[in-house]
C-alpha cells in the first residue's frame, strides 16, 4: 500500500513526473504539479512551476483561476495516497467539485514556484472534502474548498 511508505521512500518513489502520473490521470501540459514535498494520510504539499504552456496563460502570466486545478491535483494525489491506491483503482475516474474558491491576486507570473498544501477535512468511503491553499513564496494566491468523489465500476457492469 502506498500510505505505508515513509517520506524518504515517497520522495524517491514520486520524484519524477512519470511517478506522479501513478496518482493522477493528467498528462502533458495538463499535469501541473511537479513534485510531492510531503504527504501523509491527512495532508499533502506539492510544488509546481508556472509555465507558458499552462492553461489560461497570456504570455507573462496565468489567470489565478488555474490555481484551482493545481489545488485539485494536489487533492487528487492526497486522495489516492490515503487510500493506498494509484489512479487506476478508480476505474471510472474521479469527479472534483469546487465548493468555494477565494482569490487574492489578479495574475500569477510565468516561472513562479507555487506551493500547494491540501488537507482532508472529512471523508466517507470514496468521498472527501479537502481544503487547499496555493502560495507563491509568502503570498497566498488562493484558498479552495474541494469535494472529491472517486468512481469505481465493478468488472462486467
Amino acid at each position: 500500500m502506498i500510505n505505508n511508505i515513509n517520506m524518504a521512500d515517497a520522495q524517491k518513489k514520486y520524484s519524477s513526473i512519470a511517478d506522479i502520473e501513478q496518482l493522477l490521470p493528467h498528462r502533458g501540459r495538463m499535469l501541473l504539479i511537479g513534485a510531492i514535498k510531503s504527504i501523509n494520510s491527512d495532508s499533502a504539499v506539492t510544488t509546481a512551476v508556472v509555465s507558458e504552456t499552462w492553461p489560461l496563460c497570456t504570455g507573462a502570466s496565468v489567470s489565478p483561476i488555474v490555481c484551482i486545478e493545481v489545488a485539485a491535483q494536489t487533492a487528487g494525489v492526497l486522495s489516492c495516497w490515503k487510500k493506498g491506491e494509484n489512479i487506476s483503482a478508480f476505474t471510472a475516474g474521479m469527479i472534483t467539485g469546487i465548493k468555494n474558491a477565494e482569490f487574492f491576486v489578479d495574475e500569477v507570473p510565468v516561472h513562479a514556484e507555487l506551493t500547494t498544501a491540501a488537507t482532508i477535512m472529512y471523508s466517507l468511503d470514496d468521498y472527501e472534502a479537502i481544503e487547499a491553499t496555493v502560495m507563491m513564496g509568502q503570498t497566498c494566491l488562493c484558498t479552495v474548498q474541494l469535494q472529491i468523489f472517486g468512481l469505481r465500476v465493478e468488472p462486467g457492469v
